[in-house]
């Protein structure tokens, strides 16, 4: 399983974050927020699929894909993708 964890509470284009364990290989992902928050989800080629969750205060955050690029330093979001189709976040 790859581990990411993100700089900031959110993801948004232009985000950073660092490889924390695993490789950035197709398959299941765990994000970890600057504010604690695990959230699941896999990782397609570079398209990261992140599945609904809620933050440290509580609010929900809907499903999200975005398009990420990896290198020494960790990974960089580079766009917001088209939502998964199913609402979880994760491909079927």
């Amino acid at each position: 399983m790859l581990e990411l964890e993100a700089h900031h509470t959110h993801l948004y284009p232009g985000a950073m974050g660092r490889v924390l364990s695993g490789r950035p290989d197709d398959g299941p992902v765990m994000l970890t927020l600057a504010d604690g928050v695990r959230a699941t989800g896999r990782l397609e080629g570079d398209r990261l699929l992140i599945e609904a969750h809620r933050t440290g205060r509580g609010t929900r955050i809907a499903a999200k894909a975005w398009r990420v690029a990896f290198d020494d330093d960790g990974f960089r979001v580079t766009a917001r993708d088209t939502p998964p189709v199913d609402g979880s976040g994760a491909a079927g």
